[in-house]
């Protein structure tokens, strides 16, 4: 009898806690326990540095001025493959005859009879050319050099010079460049590559025995230029 009275009341009291309870929660809104990884910010946006366990934030640009160095990383290939082919044909038939002449009668210019009829010439001229060419050439050229932004256009786009030359012996060799570069391509390193760089000029020159040993000679640069055979 007494098991049976505190169980009762057991039950009452469970069943008081449960009605109260409902009440709380039927005014006011229900929390839960969220077991998602992407956080979200007071209007409910996912921020990716909150969410991403990776994410490294970028550092910023660095302030460049008149007259700072950049380093030009020059990286430039080209190929060219042509090929072409000609065919010409010339058929020529020529007849010619000669129908009237002149001589001298003292002082005057007379006609003069063709007293053995008029002499003609006949030729026939056949001409064939054919021609095919080829042409496949790749170019390739690597090299650093450090610029100095010599002028900052309104835009902020920087305008770059660069010059270097190196002189070993006898032999020298001269390198020089000139180009746009926008700010935001200048990576962390101040470093930028050629790609980026507009209204690019690149010059390279070379003095002494090694460039003796392969350059034309005058006679043969005209020669290839010109071609009259």
């Amino acid at each position: 009898m007494f098991d049976q009275t505190v169980r009762m009341k057991l039950v009452a009291t469970g069943i008081a806690i449960g009605s109260l309870a409902l009440a709380i929660g039927w005014q006011s809104p229900a929390w839960a326990q969220s077991s998602s990884l992407y956080q979200r910010d007071q209007q409910g946006h996912i921020s990716l540095p909150s969410s991403s366990l990776t994410y490294r934030e970028t550092a910023p640009p660095r302030e460049i001025k008149l007259n700072d160095l950049v380093s030009v990383i020059v990286i430039e290939s080209s190929q060219l493959i042509s090929e072409g082919e000609f065919t010409g044909r010339k058929n020529l038939n020529l007849i010619a005859s000669l129908r009237e002449w002149f001589e001298f009668d003292g002082l005057n210019v007379t006609t003069a009879p063709l007293a053995n009829g008029e002499p003609t010439a006949a030729g026939i001229y056949n001409s064939q050319f054919r021609a095919n060419g080829e042409l496949e050439t790749r170019d390739a050229l690597k090299f650093n050099l450090t610029a100095r932004v010599v002028d900052i256009r309104p835009n902020g786009n920087l305008v770059i010079e660069a010059r270097k030359r190196i002189q070993l012996d006898d032999e020298v060799w001269e390198n020089s460049l000139t180009g746009i570069v926008r700010r935001e391509d200048v990576d962390p390193r101040n470093r930028v590559t050629s790609d980026n760089i507009a209204e690019l000029s690149i010059n390279r020159r070379t003095v002494g025995h090694v460039r003796d040993s392969y350059r034309r000679g005058w006679f043969n640069g005209f020669y290839d230029k010109w071609s009259p055979f």
